[in-house]
């Protein structure tokens, strides 16, 4: 035990010592009257740890090994043992690792100071979830440095196929409403959801408090084929780490807030190969990251039908962002939607009712690269652009006419004098290009060539509403092209399969810090 504790200590002190860091303030107490509002001013984001915080608590940890025909244990107290099913009851630090084929982990209700160190641990369970944090549970999982883990379920782990399961969670990890989880670590943790979620974090009630669920530094991979690989009903952060993500539905769902990256970090970098709409939550921020989307349905979403009252937004002041759908909305938002920042190429589908940027509100537009590209009815929407733009093609505008641009063809903007502004790869067929960029210059002319076409247009900066014409007020238009009108709205279908309600009202929350 002692030879195995110093071995972990030392590779988690090689670590950083911030990485896992809380961005965000204290414990949450039960709120007797919880609002989206006030839910989103605390921007409580769960437990604070550190690394070093875990080496000093490995010299008193309990290491439990998992086997199939049981637990064993290198210590006492503050855990129950029932087979292969593991139950910790009070706060400290445990290490799970070993090998079971059907075995489960839950943090009792309440317990608050509890640090899972996954070190080598594959777990399997059969008609529940894995791991379970309990309600108003404070619970850390921690994936060891140098360690891979995982963790799966079978399909019986669904109530509503298997309704006479009372043991089923709907998910590998489920946190409880008002716990207040945080996954972090340097290892490698491996989520295989046959039942219907991945990771599922609870609600805020008035008995349990607020919940929140946290994501840093970790290397995870999750794939999930019934429903969700991430889904919260409240509070997520996803800060920094590796994620790869593949899903039957949503890969990263929130009902309410969610925020990617953090201002002066390089944030998370988010790959996500298959799912039907990628990244979806009524307030979504998105401050720094490289995350990369292919999605059947839209990539970035702004909505839950439950809400009303609600102003859903949508903001982007960093990262990179490259996103394609092959049959939705490349960003849609069912209120505003604002890019001040970080570099965005999105791309959909050539058919005429699926926009790259798509808002019931306003589209803002005040830095940062942006290039969307998409059918060939162009796009319809309310423009405010600080920052100069220009747009190519849209059929019957003197563009494209058509999808000119072909798949996987490079496409090149430049300036007058011949210098690019812009080079990329086609994600997709199009019949319109949209850019904006700090490298424009309003009233500067400039030359797009993608595939067989090459088309001229001027920057302009304004703004433009649907069925106007181009930008800089009524009647103006850009020439080579022009945004068309349209209506900007979803379907009334559109947002089926939406979570449980939530309280209405909320404002989108300040930026959070670099990990302080």
């Amino acid at each position: 035990m002692k030879k195995f504790v110093s071995f972990l200590c030392a590779g988690v002190m090689l670590l950083s010592l911030a990485a896992c860091g809380s961005t965000g303030g204290g414990e949450a107490a039960a709120d007797t009257n919880i609002t989206a509002d006030s839910v989103v001013s605390t921007g409580n984001t769960g437990s604070t740890v550190t690394d070093a915080d875990i080496a000093a608590q490995l010299a008193d940890a309990v290491t439990l090994t998992f086997s199939d025909s049981g637990i064993t244990a290198d210590g006492s107290g503050g855990f129950e043992t029932e087979g292969t099913a593991l139950t910790i009851t009070d706060a400290g630090t445990y290490v799970l690792t070993g090998s079971c084929a059907d075995g489960s982990v839950k943090v009792k209700k309440g317990v608050s100071g509890v640090t899972l160190v996954l070190s080598g641990l594959t777990l399997t369970s059969a008609d529940t979830a894995p791991i379970t944090c309990g309600k108003s549970s404070q619970v850390v999982l921690y994936a060891a440095a140098g360690t891979e883990n995982r963790l799966a379920d079978t399909a019986q782990n669904n109530d509503e196929t298997y309704s006479e399961n009372t043991d089923a969670e709907n998910a590998v990890i489920k946190c409880k409403d008002g716990s207040q989880v945080t996954l972090c670590g340097s290892g490698t943790l491996v989520i295989e959801a046959n039942g219907k979620n991945g990771i599922k974090s609870g609600a805020a009630t008035a008995e349990e408090g607020e919940a929140s669920l946290t994501i840093r530094d970790i290397a995870l991979t999750i794939t999930a084929p019934v429903n969700d690989a991430i889904n919260a009903e409240q509070l997520l952060v996803i800060e920094s780490g590796t994620l790869t993500i593949s899903a039957g539905d949503d890969a990263i769902h929130c009902d309410l807030l969610l925020n990617i990256g953090a201002e002066g970090t390089d944030g998370p970098a988010i790959t996500i190969t298959d799912c039907y709409e990628a990244i979806e939550a009524a307030t979504l921020n998105i401050f720094s990251g490289d995350i990369d989307i292919t999605s059947s349905d839209d990539c970035l979403n702004a909505a839950n039908s439950d809400l009303s009252g609600y102003d859903f937004s949508m903001t982007i002041s960093g990262g990179t962002i490259t996103a394609y759908s092959s049959g939705g909305d490349g960003f849609d938002s069912n209120g505003s939607l604002t890019i001040s920042g970080g570099t965005v190429a999105v791309w959909t589908a050539n058919t005429a009712d699926n926009q790259p940027l798509d808002a019931d509100g306003t589209i803002t537009i005040s830095g940062g690269t942006v290039l969307a590209a998409g059918g060939s009815s162009g796009m319809g929407m309310n423009l405010s652009a600080s920052q100069a733009c220009v747009t190519f093609g849209a059929s019957g505008m003197g563009g494209f006419g058509g999808s000119a641009i072909a798949k996987g063809s490079t496409v090149t903007i430049q300036d007058a004098d011949g210098n690019a502004v812009y080079s990329g790869t086609a994600l997709c067929n199009a019949g319109f290009v949209f850019f904006s960029s700090p490298a424009l210059t309003d009233g500067g002319t400039y030359t797009l060539a993608g595939g067989s076409s090459t088309l001229t247009a001027d920057a302009q900066t304004g703004s433009i509403s649907s069925g106007m014409g181009g930008m800089g007020g009524p009647g103006g238009q850009m020439p080579g092209g022009q945004f068309p009108g349209g209506s900007g709205q979803r379907p009334d279908d559109a947002e089926s399969g939406q979570r449980p309600s939530m309280p209405s009202g909320g404002q989108s929350p300040a930026a959070p810090g670099s990990g302080s």
